[in-house]
Order: structure tokens, then sequence, then C-alpha cells
């Protein structure tokens, strides 16, 4: 490379050997003081490219260069068969050493005998300064570009479930899910910027569902601890969709120890716009068509079985007028907006509801662990005159072959109709 020639003069000072008189040394202080202020010495490198004899604004654009450059080199990120490249300035790559021009120079100042040893040194080459970028990760520049191409669940959990058929229940096992493992994935990169690698495998961390196999092992729901079941007798089609529909709303229920579950809180609305049909229902003390029509029956079937399951009876209410399909007092009404039909899982473990229309019946189904009771219901009329009947139901509680409960149940009041 051509280096600009350095003014060489004879000088005589103390220490040194040199003499040199008034003018001639105030001359040569002077070139050697711009030459070091203006031009870098000799054997001065950045990045294997020589600087000396270069002007700070021609290290300043060499640097620069040299940015743009490493700023274009590509890192290439493997996710299940798909590469995509970017490039060190979009993933978020910044450099130190930046201001190597303004260091240099910096550098070249001194005292006048410390200048004078500075350039001998490097024409002599036994000074020699090397300069180099040091490339690192910004942590906030890289959080936005993973968060914007690396933020989605590569492959969703599934939860583990319950799944009953007739009279036998099933776990199917949960699966772990999939996402990219951000915090390996940075530090990856940063190995790779350091490295000057390009290619790197996205690495994948498991995502856990909410509920594994084994929290639903650990449920407790082993076998059914009651079943109760209504005729459809006498029911017609609309009716009979509104029964299947409200069941199936009902089915896969979950209810936790301690849990309270409301029938129109799980069912929800029962009108036309929630898909129910027009059918005959009580309202008001008279048989009228009403959307919903017949999901009485899956109410009062899920009582009759929440009975016999000895759990808690927190809200219930008959009928206005008596129903066909059970014994008067035991049934249980719900109507939109208005009497529900609620019950308390008093028992230690999950219990798990099915409902459905089997062959002419309503049934009901409580899976959870056999507490080894036996319960009976029985009703009776004490009542009845032109307008009402009055029925009273009885609940006596067994185990292990001793009665532990046995007393009045409710007493219900019906209109009767005209």
């Amino acid at each position: 490379m051509n280096v600009r020639k350095w003014i060489i003069g004879s000088v005589v000072a103390s220490g040194i050997g040199l003499c040199i008189t008034g003018g001639i040394a105030y001359q040569y202080v002077s070139a050697m003081n711009k030459q070091l202020d203006t031009y870098v010495l000799p054997h001065t490198t950045f990045e294997d490219t020589p600087l000396g004899g270069k002007t700070k604004q021609e290290v300043e654009e060499i640097v620069q260069k040299r940015i743009d450059q490493m700023n274009q080199q590509s890192m290439r990120y493997s996710l299940q068969n798909t590469i995509s490249t970017y490039t060190w300035q979009e993933i978020g790559v910044q450099y130190k050493g930046t201001n190597i021009a303004d260091q240099i120079f910096k550098n070249q100042k001194g005292t006048i005998l410390e200048r004078y040893k500075l350039r001998k040194q490097a024409e002599n080459g036994k000074t020699q300064q090397t300069y180099h970028l040091n490339a690192y990760l910004d942590s906030s520049k890289y959080d936005v570009f993973i968060k914007d191409k690396y933020n989605e669940i590569v492959s969703s959990p599934q939860n583990a479930s319950l799944s009953a058929t007739g009279p036998n229940i099933t776990i199917i096992p949960s699966k772990d899910g999939e996402k990219v493992d951000k915090g390996k994935m940075k530090s990856l990169t940063e190995q790779a910027v350091k490295s000057i690698n390009t290619d790197i495998q996205v690495p994948i961390a498991a995502v856990k569902p909410e509920r594994t196999t084994e929290d639903i092992q650990n449920m407790g729901v082993k076998e059914i601890i009651a079943e109760y079941r209504t005729p459809t007798s006498g029911r017609n089609s609309n009716q009979l969709f509104n029964e299947s529909r409200a069941a199936a709303a009902l089915s896969n229920t979950l209810v936790a120890p301690n849990e309270v579950f409301s029938f129109n809180g799980r069912v929800g609305v029962t009108d036309a716009a929630n898909g129910y049909k027009l059918a005959a229902a009580y309202v008001n003390g008279k048989v009228q068509q009403s959307a919903g029509g017949g999901v009485c029956q899956v109410s009062t079937t899920l009582y009759g079985a929440v009975l016999r399951a000895d759990l808690s009876i927190e809200e219930r209410s008959n009928h206005s007028m008596p129903v066909h399909y059970v014994p008067l007092g035991q049934d249980a009404t719900v109507a939109d907006y208005g009497p529900d039909f609620k019950f308390k899982n008093n028992t230690e473990h999950y219990i798990y509801l099915q409902a459905g229309i089997e062959g002419n019946q309503v049934v009901v189904r409580i899976f959870g662990t056999g507490t080894g009771k036996s319960v009976d219901i029985s009703s009776k009329v004490v009542s009845e005159t032109n307008n009402s009947i009055v029925a009273v139901t009885y609940k006596t509680v067994t185990q292990n072959g001793q009665v532990i409960q046995s007393g009045l149940l409710d007493r219900s009041i019906y209109k009767k109709s005209t």
C-alpha cells in the first residue's frame, strides 16, 4: 500500500543524541504533529485491512463498510423441515469497537518525545496496532425479533379426558405440545454470532397440558356410583330432540369435590336461538308450546341420579303440575332465568356425569369412587284436594348394612290440571 512519506529530520536532544536549532526544530515538530494528527501510523490494521497513511474519515468509511457487510451476514433457522433466513441486522446484532478511528488518533497523542518514539517504532515495525469489531446480540432487539417470528405454539397440547360408553369409562391420555424454547434459542444465537456460525436447529420445548393423564387418574372417577332412568313414552319428536340436546350438553361434565353444579349454568339457555325446538311445557301452571319443552325430564333424571349418589341437594323445585315420568315428589323443574337444579359434590373425589337417550329412556349416570352406600327413595301423597296435590319424599341411606340416614327429604305441592 502506498503510505505517505514521513518527513525525516535530524535532531539532537538531551538523552537521544539529536541536535536541532530554533526554526528547524519548530518546523520539524509542527510537521510531525500534523502528520500524527492527520494520518494513521504504519503497521496499523483493522480486520486485516492496512490503515497506515489513512485519514480519520477514510478509517471511518472502512469501518462502516465492514459493519454493513457484517449486517448482511445470514443466520439460518431450521424448524420442522422449514428453513428461515435472516440477516444479522434483522436478529439484532450490534457491534463494540465502532469508534476505532477515534481510538487510533487518541493513541497517537502525547508529548513531543512520546510522539517521536511512537512514530519511529511504527516506522521500524516495532509497534503494530490491530483493531477488531466485536459482534454481540442486543437482547432488546433480539427479543422483538423472536416475538414476531417464533411466538406461536408449534403444536398444541391435548388435555387428558374421560369418555363413557354406557357403563364403561375410559381415560383418553394427555399429549404434550411443542413450542420454541426461546431461552435456548437465544443462547444458540449468541454462540453463533461469536463463532460466525450460520445454521441453527431451532430448539423445541414441551408444552404441558392443563390436565395430564395422571391428573385424571388421581380424580377417582372409577365406576358408576349412581344411575337413574326415566321413560320417554308419550314424548313427541320435538321433545325428544330437546331432551337429547340438553343431555348432550350435560354429558362429559366433571364436578370437583365441594363444587356446586348448576343445571342451567351447564346446559345454558334452552331457547330457539340456541337450537331448541317448540314443544309442550308447563308455563305459569298451563301447558304451552315453548322452546325447550321436554328439557325438564333431563334435569329430573339427573335429580334422581344425584339422590341415589347421596350428593347434597342445594336447589330443587317441583313442577307446577304433576309429570308422568317419575313419582310425585321426585321431579326437578328448570327454566331459563327461573328455577334451577343445583347440587354439591360432597364426596372426596371428582364425579363425572353422562347423560343421553338410550332406547326409550333418558339415562343419567354418575361416575366416581364407590362409598358402599345404598340409597332408597320413596314418595307418597299426603294430601289431595280438587285443586292441589301434596306429596312428600323420603330418603334412607345404608352403608355396610346399617342405616346411617333416614327421614323426610322434601315436600312438593302440585296444581291439578284443568
